[in-house]
């Protein structure tokens, strides 16, 4: 039997300083380079309730599994925020599936007892985060294949491929 999710393509982390935890992979796992987008503005609903955040952003590959760092700086409630609650430093907060069905997949975990918590209202795309009740502090995102998204995720894997390990930490996203 397969997941109802499909294959993860990403490891979603949060840290309370993304700079030292971008470091830290490129120094510790030779990992880059990264991606950061800083300080953007993102409406955000979280257990029904919009919410505006304000987060910084970094994606790097590691093969074909891309890795996420996520800083929020406000204090609005979030999922970002419950799970800084648990833990001080650099840690996982979801992983991430991407798919062409996302409302497929998100129904098919309804089915299963998992239930909807967090969903990005600004493009692109469409994704949601789900956590099932008898292990709340696992979240999946469920990220659809948007064209713009693919491009990215498809750039950041093809420049990690090729890295030298110059320029580790590179502002904006990639050029496409």
């Amino acid at each position: 039997m397969s997941s109802v999710f499909g294959d993860v393509r990403q490891i979603g982390l949060m840290s309370r300083d993304i700079d030292r935890s971008m470091r830290y992979f490129v120094e510790a796992w030779g990992m880059g380079p990264w991606f950061v987008l800083r300080n953007m503005k993102a409406s955000m609903l979280y257990k029904g309730q919009p919410r505006e955040l304000e987060v910084s952003i970094a994606m790097a590959n590691c093969g074909d599994l891309q890795f996420e760092i996520v800083e929020q700086h406000n204090d609005a409630p979030s999922l970002y925020q419950d799970a800084l609650k648990q833990t001080p430093e650099l840690h996982v907060q979801h992983v991430a599936v991407w798919t062409e069905d996302v409302d497929g997949v998100e129904k098919a975990a309804h089915a299963k007892g998992w239930s909807s918590v967090f969903e990005p209202l600004s493009g692109p795309g469409r994704s949601v985060f789900v956590i099932h009740p008898s292990e709340p502090k696992v979240c999946i995102e469920i990220s659809d294949r948007d064209p713009f998204k693919e491009r990215v995720r498809e750039a950041i894997k093809q420049i990690a491929a090729d890295w030298d390990g110059s320029s580790p930490i590179r502002e904006g996203l990639p050029q496409l």
